[in-house]
């Protein structure tokens, strides 16, 4: 969720809400041994907070003495409207007298004569949790299920989260061993947290290592020296500074899923380095490393500018990865291009060329744009081909769940809880906020009432805190004074002479909060900058508009899936049109510069990219989603810097496309690697990036074929 935009009618109050549940952690335990041993193990774990697994003696009287204390907070509206008819109430003790089942001793009814506390436990939200033993237990048939639950503390690491986690993972080991056939099942977005972290480390250590492997390669090939590759490295080394320092300063951290893109710049560096060396190896003996770098300059320079100004594109996008990306690629890429610039000059003074095997290649492959040549349109039309293959099975999606797979240990248990607690996971809520603790208590006491109507939704209200605004407390409590003597006569006449004087008093929200009753209640409350919210989980069901009519508060539904995937779909038609927009001045430049022809063709050659680069996605059963569309404004970035290239050929033909072909194999490598992640949304990236600019280069020099002499001389 890291990744993805902080939306919602009020920010800080849903950030702050979804941060408290996110920490939380549900253990269910079959097998009252394997539960007790757990219930011990994390009692004593220092990383936890608010466990609530057990409850010893002393805790099971304070939850009795707070509803025997304060019976009237917890009435229902129903019994409140017959308290203020004494005699029907008469009526509903009696009845209980004579009731076969649990009927009310004498003490009992001298402590409380309108058996209030009865009437309060029976007003709690129906659920399937009920207690048992001093636990919160659910049963299937003959099994029964204990539940603990727990806090995981902030933990500022990602080291620290894996620590507990593991800790954790041996507790539930240790219970499983204490008693035969004991079954645990564990669910919390911590855990979630924690895998999709080793995975991305996972993917940055496997794919980065991947990257410098297959660039080493390619460089020891390219130009059968260590000092080239060498030089490589060190511009690389430098560019990954310049971004990890940029996106410190800027965002004060990196995310590990943005780290796992970030392996991209390592083909994207190594651009300027494979020119300028390919330049130096051919120029002539008496030509020195500065007057290279003169030549060159401007061609780095152009290229630099139009990838900058591309990735700058991604600053508009509401996702903080591609934010962080954005910024380390600017920098990055600016700390590789410096690096040329001012230390190369020095460090290549002494190199020579050297024949390399891939230089025939890349003459070869200009010939195949010959006019005559049927290779240049074979090619054209297997790319067409391909495209329109891809695109009849591509599928446009913005589902979330289709950016990240989680693992199936964590699937699995989580389904098992769902079952269990016949309960969804999901983050659709009902936010409410009000100005004042009773206008909200009195919002919620209604809403309450209203779901206890209806069967499907009567659920949803074991989320709502059962307690009466203290204006109703009041109400009750008159109410309930005027009954006594009205219920003590009608017992009497039956001689029941009751010698106790209850007293009633009402119960603050905060201090109801802070009880043991509270307790499951309060992470959905926030007092904020003088207003109060209280957020109503109602997981995939559907609360009528009626429901919610007339209430005393501000009501909200929180859908945070919904509202990120119209979001997401509303950037992706945004996004499209501003490529639109980015491709007609990179065409119009192109025009002004070397004319309409020219223009035209580079023109073909970038659609023909970017369709590409969706159309990849559809042979992989991939969707094409916002970070596609991403994707395809670094093709159009990527891809006129190759135009340019070939529109800037110097005399040194044959060296300046060898760089090129250096370069641009370079970036597709690192780029391919990306779609090998084991997440989604990074393996899209990759994917559509690695066949848009794969086209791209293939397509580049499309533009020379106006020139039929310039060929020739190729």
């Amino acid at each position: 969720m890291d990744m993805l935009p902080n939306i919602g009618s009020n920010r800080a109050v849903s950030k702050e809400l979804t941060k408290r549940l996110d920490s939380q952690l549900i253990f269910a335990v079959k097998g009252d041994k394997a539960a007790e041993s757990l219930n011990a193990s994390l009692n004593h774990a220092p990383f936890l907070s608010n466990l609530r697994g057990q409850l010893n003696e002393e805790n099971l009287l304070t939850f009795a003495k707070t509803i025997n204390n304060h019976p009237i907070a917890f009435l229902s509206i129903k019994d409140i409207k017959l308290l203020e008819n004494p005699q029907d109430y008469s009526r509903r003790i009696l009845s209980a007298l004579y009731s076969p089942f649990g009927a009310p001793s004498k003490g009992e009814l001298d402590q409380d004569p309108l058996l209030l506390t009865r009437a309060a436990l029976l007003s709690f939200p129906k659920q399937r949790i009920s207690m048992e033993d001093g636990w919160l237990t659910v049963k299937e048939g003959a099994i029964k299920w204990r539940l603990l639950f727990a806090s995981l503390k902030d933990n500022n690491s990602f080291e620290e989260l894996k620590n507990s986690a593991d800790s954790i993972s041996k507790m539930i080991s240790k219970a499983k061993a204490s008693e035969t056939g004991a079954e645990i099942y564990v669910q919390g977005a911590p855990l979630y947290s924690l895998a999709a972290g080793s995975q991305a480390r996972k993917d940055l250590s496997k794919l980065g290592m991947l990257s410098l492997i297959a660039l080493t390669l390619l460089l020891l090939i390219a130009y059968r020296s260590i000092r080239p590759l060498f030089l490589c490295l060190l511009s690389i080394a430098v560019g990954l500074v310049f971004g990890l320092t940029a996106v410190t300063l800027f965002f004060g951290h990196l995310h590990a899923i943005t780290l796992v893109m970030c392996i991209s710049i390592i083909g994207l560096c190594t651009d300027y380095t494979a020119y300028f060396i390919a330049a130096r190896m051919a120029a002539p003996e008496e030509e020195n490393s500065q007057k290279t770098l003169d030549l060159l300059r401007p061609t780095l320079l152009h290229a630099l500018l139009t990838t900058v100004l591309t990735y700058s594109m991604l600053l508009f996008s509401p996702f903080p990865s591609l934010k962080e990306l954005a910024i380390f690629t600017i920098f990055g890429l600016a700390g590789a291009c410096l690096t040329v610039l001012f230390w190369f000059p020095q460090l290549t003074e002494h190199i020579r060329y050297h024949n390399s095997p891939l230089a025939p290649l890349t003459k070869k492959y200009i010939r195949f744009w010959y006019p005559n040549s049927p290779i240049g349109k074979i090619i054209l039309c297997s790319i067409l081909v391909f495209c329109a293959v891809g695109l009849s099975r591509l599928q446009v999606s913005d589902d979330l769940r289709q950016l990240y797979q989680a693992p199936k240990a964590l699937v699995e248990n989580e389904a098992q809880i769902q079952k269990i607690l016949d309960r969804d996971f999901s983050q659709d809520s009902i936010l409410l906020e009000s100005d004042s603790e009773e206008k909200l208590l009195e919002g919620l006491a209604r809403l309450r009432s209203r779901l206890a109507q209806d069967s499907k939704l009567e659920t949803i209200g074991a989320f709502i805190p059962p307690l009466l605004p203290e204006k109703l407390q009041d109400q009750a409590a008159n109410a309930a004074r005027e009954a006594v003597p009205i219920v003590k006569e009608a017992l009497e006449n039956l001689n029941i002479r009751l010698n106790g004087h209850p007293g009633y008093s009402s119960l603050s929200f905060k201090d109801f909060l802070n009880s043991p009753i509270g307790e499951n209640y309060r992470s959905l409350f926030l007092e904020k900058d003088g207003r109060y919210y209280y957020s109503i989980p109602i997981g995939t069901s559907e609360i009528p508009k009626s429901i919610l009519q007339d209430l005393p508060v501000k009501v909200t539904f929180e859908n945070k899936r919904t509202q990120i995937q119209t979001m997401m779909a509303q950037y992706r038609v945004q996004i499209g049109w501003l490529l639109v927009c980015a491709f007609a001045v990179i065409v119009l430049s192109i025009k002004w510069k070397f004319g309409t022809r020219v223009a035209v063709l580079s023109a073909f050659s970038l659609i023909l990219s970017s369709i590409a680069g969706a159309a990849a996605l559809g042979f992989f059963g991939m969707p094409f989603n916002v970070f596609s569309t991403f994707a395809l404004i670094l093709i159009l970035g990527i891809g006129i810097d190759y135009q340019i290239f070939f529109l800037r050929l110097s005399k040194t033909r044959k060296n300046s496309l060898f760089a090129l072909f250096v370069a641009a194999v370079s970036t597709i490598l690192s780029l391919g690697i990306l779609g090998l992640s084991e997440t989604a949304a990074v393996r899209n990236f990759g994917i559509t990036l690695t066949f848009g600019v794969l086209t791209a280069f293939l397509t580049s020099p499309i533009s020379l074929l106006l020139n039929h002499e310039k060929i020739r001389r190729l």
